[in-house]
C-alpha cells in the first residue's frame, strides 16, 4: 500500500494548483486546456448539419476521447484530494465528499455528465450538446483571471446582492406601473405584468429593441425615468466590480511583496528565485510588470542594507 500512497501524492502534486508547477503539471494542464478547446469547437461545428455528416466519425472519436480523459481526471482529482497541500480534505471519506462539492469539482462532474446521461438513455441532443458545451467552464481552472473574478464575486457578494435586489425591485415596479398606464392603449403588447417585464428589462439595460414602446404621454415619461434609473444601476454595478477588482489586485500585490521580502530575508535572491517569484505572480494574477517591479524593489532594498550589521547603509554612514 505504500507505493499506492506515494502514487497518490504524485498525482496530487500534478493536479493541485496550489503546488508550484513542474514540467509534468504544465504539460498536463496545457494538454487538458487544448483538449477542452478542441472538444468545444467540435461540438459547435457538429451543430452544422453538412459538417456533421462529412466529419461524423471524427466528432465521435473526439467526444469519446474527451469524455474518457475528463472521467479519468475527475476520478484522479477526487482520489488524490486527501493529499492536497491546503490540508482541507485530509479525511479519506468526508474529505473526498467535501472536495466533490467544491465548484471546480462540480464543473468536472458536469463535463462527464452527458456521457452518464447517454448511458441512462437520454436522447435529447440539444440538452446533451448544451451540457457538453459547459465543459468550457473547465478552462476557468487554468486561468488566473477567472480566479481573480471569483474572488471579486466572493468578497463583494453582499454589495452585488444589494444592487441586484435594487434592479429586481425597479424591474417589478416599473413593469407594474407601465402595465397600468399602457394596458388600455396597447392591450396586445402590455397584456400583463410579465409581458411588461420584457419592456422593463430592455429599458433598464438600455438595450431598447423597440418591439414594445410606450405611446401615451405618461408612458413615455415613465420610460425616460426608468431609462435613467437603469443607467445609474448599471453604473453602480460596474463601479462595485471595478473597485473590488482593483482591491483584489492590490491585496495580491501586497501578498506577493511580503513573500518576496520573506524570501530575501533568508539570503540574496538568485536568478532561480526570481523565476519562481515571477511564476508565483502569474498564478496569483499579478501582472508581469508589477511582479518585476516588486522583485527589483526588493533587490534594491537589499543593496541598501549592510550585510554585517543589518542596518541601512545611510544610517550606518551617519553613525560613522
Amino acid at each position: 500500500m505504500g507505493w499506492l500512497i506515494r502514487l497518490r501524492g504524485r498525482v496530487s502534486a500534478v493536479l493541485d494548483h496550489d503546488v508550484p508547477p513542474t514540467g509534468v503539471s504544465r504539460f498536463v494542464n496545457i494538454g487538458l486546456a487544448v483538449l477542452i478547446v478542441i472538444n468545444v469547437s467540435s461540438i459547435i461545428l457538429e451543430s452544422v448539419e453538412r459538417i456533421r455528416i462529412d466529419f461524423d466519425p471524427a466528432f465521435w472519436w473526439i467526444e469519446q476521447i474527451a469524455t474518457t480523459v475528463f472521467a479519468i481526471e475527475y476520478v484522479l482529482r477526487v482520489w488524490s484530494s486527501v493529499d492536497r497541500v491546503n490540508g482541507e480534505y485530509r479525511h479519506p471519506v468526508q474529505g473526498r465528499l467535501h472536495y466533490a462539492t467544491r465548484p471546480f469539482a462540480v464543473i468536472d462532474l458536469v463535463a462527464i455528465l452527458p456521457a452518464i446521461l447517454g448511458m441512462l438513455g437520454a436522447d435529447d441532443l440539444r440538452v446533451l450538446r448544451l451540457l457538453r458545451l459547459l465543459r468550457m467552464l473547465k478552462l476557468s481552472r487554468h486561468s488566473t483571471t477567472f480566479s481573480l473574478l471569483w474572488a471579486v464575486f466572493r468578497e463583494e457578494s453582499r454589495s452585488i446582492g444589494a444592487v441586484l435586489f435594487l434592479f429586481a425591485l425597479t424591474l417589478i415596479l416599473s413593469a407594474s406601473v407601465m402595465y397600468m398606464v399602457e394596458g388600455d392603449a396597447q392591450p396586445e403588447n402590455f397584456s400583463s405584468i410579465p409581458a411588461a417585464m420584457w419592456w422593463a428589462i430592455e429599458t433598464l439595460t438600455t438595450v431598447g429593441y423597440g418591439d414594445m414602446v410606450p405611446i401615451t404621454p405618461l408612458g413615455k415619461l415613465l420610460g425616460g425615468f426608468v431609462s435613467i434609473i437603469g443607467i445609474g444601476t448599471l453604473a453602480l454595478f460596474s463601479g462595485v466590480l471595478t473597485v473590488s477588482f482593483m482591491d483584489q489586485l492590490r491585496l495580491r500585490r501586497e501578498h506577493l511583496r511580503r513573500m518576496v521580502e520573506a524570501g530575501m530575508a533568508t539570503g540574496p535572491m538568485t536568478p532561480a528565485d526570481i523565476l519562481v517569484m515571477e511564476d508565483l505572480g502569474k498564478r496569483m494574477g499579478v501582472p508581469v510588470a508589477d511582479t518585476d517591479e516588486i522583485v527589483l524593489e526588493a533587490i534594491e532594498e537589499e543593496g541598501r542594507i549592510c550585510p554585517h550589521c543589518g542596518q541601512p547603509m545611510q544610517a550606518r554612514q551617519d553613525v560613522e
